[in-house]
């Protein structure tokens, strides 16, 4: 151990590194690949609406002053877009800020956090960060998240619990009646997430909305949302909270004062009105998602049908060696082994001609190396 070492806290020692997609600018360094397509981070591929677009020129000459720390015209819009009131709402730089500071604000060391298998990794890294105690519960067939064991791990000592509904990197929901019986059974000191990052891609007709559950009076749950994924905004960091004000009020004292930029204010009031836009965004989802599952029926690879804006296909062995073809072809996608799933890769649907590129040099490398 180093001297610098002993500085550090034991708890963050604890902490892998986040392992985030392959950034197109790295593969064209590293690989001097020019015109790769990002298939790897579940991101739009139509990227922000016109009118986000002209709200973010339309701020540009007032940069140099700070944003509304507290975000008032961005949690009024979306105040009216979700029906709840503005002190149910906080905003963030992007979910995983939302996340860090429902962390800081409820977590002491010790207490249990509940956290299905596999999801999103930032629900582990905020447990360790504030030195609670990760309690992991496997899914179940199909890799879906299981609410009947997420109950049983319940004890006195827990604190949180994690749904990402959709799930990532799974595509797998819980629905309506399950997710309301789980929520009912639990003590009120138990909080929930819900993480409804891709809930606006689901299609299933018993997907439910986290934020009915608050309206229908449930005090214990909190539902993260995003502008980085539908909405095409990923790069300029913004997410939120919807919760019980009492909640709200304790998180907004642990925030940083100025964690959502003016111009990421800007556009995410423009983006709520942008509801063209946004059922283009989806509209392409679906019916890119039914050509993903006819593909890959006809080609004979196994995977998981999906209501987010990516899809996990099952390589059938360590997924490395496709992966690399894909990358070497200008096609990154996303390895699930950070995830607990080396056989696996996540492939985030993109436009009618990045999909087929996609599925020709997928064609090549199942040719190839099968």
């Amino acid at each position: 151990m180093s001297e610098f070492s002993k500085l550090v806290r034991n708890c963050v020692q604890a902490i892998a590194p986040y392992v985030p997609g392959k950034p197109l600018e790295e593969v064209k360094r590293e690989l001097g690949i020019t015109g790769a397509v990002k298939m790897a981070s579940n991101e739009n591929p139509l990227g922000p609406s016109p009118e986000a677009k002209e709200a973010i020129s339309r701020v540009l000459n007032q940069l140099a002053v700070y944003p509304d720390a507290n975000a008032f015209y961005l949690r009024e819009a979306l105040a009216r877009h979700l029906g709840v009131s503005q002190d149910q709402i906080l905003v963030g730089n992007g979910s995983d800020d939302v996340n860090k500071v429902l962390g800081e604000t409820i977590l002491n060391p010790g207490d249990e956090v509940i956290i299905p298998q596999p999801t999103f990794s930032q629900y582990e890294y905020v447990t360790l960060l504030m030195n609670a105690r990760p309690v992991r519960v496997a899914g179940k067939i199909g890799l879906g998240n299981d609410l009947t064991a997420l109950r049983t791990a319940v004890t006195q000592r827990t604190k949180l619990v994690f749904i990402c509904n959709p799930n990532n990197p799974t595509g797998t929901i819980v629905k309506k009646t399950e997710l309301e019986a789980f929520l009912t059974s639990l003590p009120a000191t138990v909080l929930v997430v819900i993480d409804e990052a891709y809930g606006e891609f689901a299609d299933d007709p018993d997907y439910p909305n986290g934020i009915d559950f608050i309206k229908a009076g449930f005090q214990n749950i909190a539902v993260y949302r995003t502008f980085s994924k539908i909405y095409g905004m990923a790069g300029l960091r913004l997410g939120y909270c919807i919760a019980n004000p009492a909640l709200i009020r304790e998180m907004m004292k642990v925030k940083e004062p100025f964690n959502t930029s003016l111009v990421a204010q800007a556009a995410g009031v423009a983006a709520l009105q942008s509801q063209e836009h946004i059922q283009r965004s989806r509209e392409l989802v679906l019916t890119e998602k039914q050509r993903f599952y006819r593909e890959l029926d006809r080609l004979g690879v196994e995977y998981l049908p999906t209501q987010a804006n990516f899809i996990l296909i099952n390589w059938g062995c360590d997924s490395k060696a496709i992966y690399q073809y894909l990358l070497q072809n200008g096609i990154i996608v996303r390895p699930t082994h950070s995830f607990g799933l080396p056989n696996h890769i996540r492939v985030t649907f993109g436009t009618p001609p990045q999909n087929e590129r996609f599925f020709s040099v997928f064609r090549a490398g199942l040719q190839r190396l099968k």
